[in-house]
């Protein structure tokens, strides 16, 4: 007959109680602001012996720090997308200047010529800018008028010619119903014209109708930099450490009562709900732990680019990272996911620091995909001012010149991701 070794049961719960934590805190260190703060609020609701810490949540109003709710604005919005516009002054006054002046419909009746003197710069960065900003969410956006959100939708919907060019030049009759004014002035039959009315009726008449309710979730960030003379300091964002505390006096309470509670099953309960709470405290703290780590290796490596910009930025992957903080590649890729740093009023996800090289060629290594990028940028930009319209061999010569060694087919590569036009389309648009 065989014997069973009873003893072994709780070792088999301890074991699954580990597992279960550590799955628990690897879900906590992937986790958003966002999903951790309604994780946090769900947990503080099954457990009756957590509560928020009441305290920290005073200092965090009392600071003024943001106002992170959920709901944003159709200008807060853009804000947050134009973090990526650009990080040199002109480019943020522009940016702002463009973004004030938008109305709720997302129209924005301002030439560049204004926007350039509100924001003390050139007609060509106010072009610049203006032409970044109208890639933003929701389609359409910063459209002068009607009119020209119309022709937007037609042209992506290779719908736009002639004839829808009158009818949007005349709405006036349109809204009047007068199609025989209409089919007059386009030089066609009425029931051609009932077709175009019919398809412009089709399109949103406003940038803002564009926008899903469900894209508008504000970013969060999990840092806070600032840049003081040559030095980076950063803080985790207070608002973010959700922490969590048991309630001693409610604890102490129950455990006077406890004499009372003959029911097995309760007093199992308390233990659970205790130890689940105390389980969740370590996460949250292991978690900013962890955090502030991996940010602290991450904006020392990247330091140059906090102060130079996008040219700066040096080729990172988590496996440097790793090394840098005895961590698991793994955990700083769970880490560094969905997470956010703010300075200057930019806010950059940690993925965007991690970037691999250009080339294996020697010359090359502390130039990364990014810098190489921002250069190319920076090139075509020039053509602005300059009577020149560069090549892409042209764009190689240049980096050359930079000590920096890029095949002509990469530049094209990395011109196409910045949705830059090539050559040939760029000299006819000057010469328009």
């Amino acid at each position: 007959m065989h014997k069973y070794n009873l003893s072994q049961k709780p070792s088999l719960k301890i074991n699954q109680k580990i597992n279960s934590n550590i799955i628990t805190a690897i879900k906590i260190l992937q986790m958003s602001a966002n999903e951790l703060e309604a994780y946090t609020l769900t947990e503080i609701e099954k457990n009756p012996f957590l509560i928020s810490n009441k305290k920290y949540n005073e200092h965090y109003e009392n600071n003024n720090i943001e106002n992170y709710s959920e709901d944003l604005g159709i200008k807060e919005w853009l804000y947050q997308q134009s973090s990526y516009i650009s990080i040199n002054s002109w480019g943020q006054r522009l940016v702002k200047v463009y973004i004030e002046n938008i109305n709720d419909k997302g129209f924005c009746n301002l030439s560049t010529e204004e926007a350039a003197v509100m924001a003390k710069t050139s007609k060509a960065h106010s072009k610049l800018v203006l032409s970044k900003l109208k890639l933003l969410d929701p389609e359409g956006i910063f459209s002068r008028n009607i009119e020209e959100f119309l022709i937007f939708q037609l042209k992506k919907n290779n719908m736009f010619d002639n004839y829808y060019n009158i009818v949007i030049k005349n709405l006036n009759y349109l809204a009047s119903g007068n199609y025989k004014k209409l089919a007059q002035l386009c030089e066609v039959k009425e029931n051609k014209i009932i077709e175009i009315i019919n398809n412009i009726k089709s399109l949103k008449p406003t940038p803002i109708d564009s926008l899903k309710k469900e894209k508008i979730e504000r970013i969060i960030p999990d840092f806070f930099l600032e840049i003081n003379n040559n030095n980076i300091n950063f803080t985790l964002n207070n608002h973010n450490k959700y922490e969590v505390s048991l309630d001693k006096d409610y604890i102490n309470e129950i455990k006077i009562k406890q004499k009372d509670l003959k029911t097995k099953d309760v007093l199992v309960y308390i233990k659970d709900c205790i130890a689940h709470g105390k389980m969740l405290q370590n996460n949250l703290n292991r978690r900013n732990n962890t955090l502030f780590l991996i940010g602290d290796k991450i904006f020392s490596f990247q330091k140059k680019f906090f102060f130079e910009g996008e040219e700066a930025i040096l080729p990172l992957t988590h496996k440097i990272i790793s090394e840098k903080t005895l961590m698991n590649e793994s955990t700083i890729s769970r880490a560094v996911k969905n997470k956010y740093v703010k300075f200057n009023n930019i806010t950059l996800p940690l993925s965007y620091f991690f970037t691999s090289k250009t080339s294996k060629v020697k010359n090359n290594k502390n130039n990364s995909a990014i810098s190489i990028k921002a250069k190319i940028k920076k090139i075509v930009e020039q053509e602005l001012y300059k009577d020149i319209v560069y090549s892409d061999k042209n764009i190689v010569d240049i980096l050359m010149k930079e000590n920096i060694k890029v095949a002509r087919r990469t530049v094209t590569k990395y011109r196409e991701s910045l949705n830059i036009a090539n050559s040939l389309v760029r000299s006819k648009k000057c010469n328009l």
